[in-house]
């Protein structure tokens, strides 16, 4: 399926989403010309709203990963696309002319937080006194909390409330913070075998969102209460054209060979590739150049191209799948959340303890405490660009540390603009107001 057509469905099923993800008869009405939105108030159906919220923000997160890595060092267009050239390259400016591919992926958020919170209102209504008792009014106020977490990470500008005016990605993440601390109060009144669950996902949600929005002990101390072995993912499948993801379309020769490494890695790979046939390699470690990162795994078919016949070709081995799962959060993540909480406090020997735990964990020799803090800057950013390659930070990593002109050049937009469908259609917003995205 082509990343056009996805699209193209996207915004007529959504709304079916938020009603029929996971069901299995309920739906199944003597009059379905009569089924409104009133009939959505039953303690039955209220389960399958809030999980067709969070489905909206599974739908939605896969092209995030995708436009943010583009605009990043990890990927480069490797398609016909010209709205993915333009993010590829760096040209991207506020008020664009047109809605490219970084539109879809913003409105698809926005439209995630916004399920997110009708559905509480709808959960609060259905179930009255108890609603703070039930896991889903916790499992829809996280949806609503990591939608503004995504904003914030990912667009330079957008809309804190329905319809609202712009206001700076920065201010995504305090809403977000907010939003996770009210989930946790919710947390204590849902029953124990839910607790367990939904505590670590809002923990490790709220250290990231304190991490970027400046709250260092906050964040050391939410991720430090983060089990290791904790996993959150966005799911996928194969069988409806709305459920597959775009990265395992795109980026892996198995689909459309849209999207591959950049350029400027392909030296670093490691691995014995043919004409013949696809072969598995991966980066080089950042610390040894001799050994292989597992964790930056790429596939490879001698002299073969991108669909644009220009560049050579290297998949993002961990979608070859487009039923595959993505990482949303992690255990692993929060060893680097950790981490740089220690190194902004100049406590080299404990951030390199944290980073170590991922290191060790897929056979990578221990780094030593770096010795300066820009080594311990180095040290914490190649980690986490191997730990999350390509699951959707990279980018702000890089405009959040400054790096864009020196890792890509200049003249390049450091974030997504805003979303121009979302400024069309807002009645808070008009076109010439934007101040951002800055350029490296």
């Amino acid at each position: 399926m082509t990343r056009i057509s996805r699209h193209a469905v996207r915004g007529v099923l959504i709304a079916a989403s938020l009603i029929v993800t996971g069901c299995s008869g309920i739906l199944e009405v003597e009059d379905p010309q009569a089924f409104g939105d009133a009939d959505l108030n039953s303690p039955v159906i209220i389960k399958n709203v809030s999980d067709g919220a969070e489905g909206s923000l599974h739908q939605a997160f896969d092209d995030v990963v995708v436009v943010t890595a583009l605009q990043g060092d990890e990927i480069e267009s490797t398609s016909t696309w010209i709205d993915w050239e333009d993010i590829s390259e760096g040209r991207l400016r506020g008020d664009w002319a047109t809605t490219g591919s970084f539109s879809g992926p913003l409105d698809a958020v926005l439209r995630a937080r916004y399920a997110a919170q009708s559905a509480a209102d709808r959960i609060k209504t259905v179930l009255g006194a108890t609603a703070n008792a039930s896991p889903l009014l916790t499992q829809v106020t996280w949806v609503d909390g990591f939608s503004d977490l995504l904003i914030g990470s990912s667009f330079c500008e957008g809309p804190l409330t329905q319809g609202g005016a712009r206001e700076p990605n920065t201010k995504f993440f305090p809403q977000a913070v907010t939003k996770f601390t009210a989930a946790l109060n919710l947390v204590n009144s849902i029953p124990a075998a839910d607790q367990v669950r939904w505590r670590s996902v809002l923990l490790a949600s709220r250290a990231r969102a304190n991490l970027f929005a400046g709250n260092y002990d906050a964040a050391l101390a939410d991720a430090l209460a983060v089990p290791v072995g904790f996993l959150k993912e966005a799911v996928y499948a194969e069988g409806a054209a709305n459920q597959q993801s775009t990265t395992g379309n795109q980026l892996h020769q198995n689909r459309n060979r849209s999207g591959g490494l950049r350029r400027m890695y392909h030296a670093r790979v490691l691995g014995s590739f043919t004409a013949t046939g696809y072969t598995n390699g991966t980066l080089a470690d950042w610390f040894d150049a001799t050994k292989p990162d597992p964790r930056m795994a790429v596939t490879r078919k001698l002299n073969e191209k991108g669909v644009n016949n220009r560049f050579d070709y290297f998949g993002i081995a961990k979608y070859s799948d487009r039923a595959a799962n993505q990482v949303l959060i992690s255990s692993r993540e929060m060893a680097l959340v950790a981490a740089e909480v220690y190194m902004r406090k100049g406590d080299f020997a404990n951030m390199a303890t944290k980073l170590n735990e991922n290191r060790t964990a897929v056979g990578l020799a221990p780094i030593p405490a770096p010795a300066n803090a820009a080594a311990a800057q180095t040290a914490l950013l190649n980690e986490r660009m191997a730990v999350l390659f390509v699951e959707g930070q990279r980018m702000y990593d890089l405009h959040r540390f400054n790096l864009v002109r020196s890792t890509l050049g200049g003249d390049r937009s450091t974030m997504l603009p805003l979303s121009r469908s979302e400024i069309l259609a807002n009645p808070n917003m008009k076109e010439g107001q934007a101040t951002c995205p800055k350029l490296s």
